[in-house]
């Protein structure tokens, strides 16, 4: 009985199932709303516009709480120093309500992302949120790291509001991304 010469090329249908693979990897990241990470984009061109006063809070309101979404917590790391530029070029802000849309003041944020001069893992700070609630994170543009680039930013210390982690996606050339947290109660 004759042995079978070995083959010295992949078989076609290995090599058609790697191709869809890479194809279906590739649809997936295309964009992240529709790749199932829940992370958004948030980011856009800043435009200069005098901020309230004040966000108003109005009675009766329910804002919907902030959930964690996968991707979140990539490259964490706790107690982040406190109000460091990271740069410049980008600026990330948004406001921390209640569930009743109350702003809330005083209210740790962590913020990290990867850029052309930092790796995320160092290039991270905290910063307290105003009296209007709103906080406010300076940094050098957003470069992409294992795809798009993205902006984490968090609530994370113990005390009377809910962890949550947020990944978002921003291009390149954005110069403001707007990420804002509702919290709640931690009992």
């Amino acid at each position: 009985m004759p042995v079978p010469a070995p083959r010295t090329r992949p078989h076609p249908v290995a090599v058609t199932a790697v191709l869809l693979l890479v194809a279906m990897i590739a649809a997936a990241l295309w964009r992240s709303e529709e790749s199932g990470t829940g992370a958004r984009d948030v980011g856009g061109e800043a435009v200069p516009v005098a901020a309230p006063a004040t966000v108003p809070a109005v009675p009766g309101a329910f804002c919907a709480p902030t959930v964690t979404n996968p991707g979140g917590r990539n490259n964490y790391r706790a107690d982040a120093p406190l109000d460091v530029s990271l740069g410049r070029g980008l600026v990330i802000t948004g406001v921390v309500r209640d569930a009743a849309c109350r702003p809330l003041p005083g209210v740790p944020v962590q913020v990290w992302l990867q850029t052309a001069l930092g790796s995320e893992r160092e290039n991270r700070t905290t910063v307290l949120t105003g009296p209007d609630g709103r906080y406010r994170v300076t940094s050098d543009p957003a470069v992409a790291q294992f795809g798009e680039p993205n902006v984490h930013v968090a609530h994370d210390v113990e005390g009377p509001w809910r962890s949550v982690f947020l990944r978002n996606v921003v291009d390149s050339e954005d110069t403001l991304a707007t990420v804002d947290l509702t919290l709640v109660p931690s009992s």
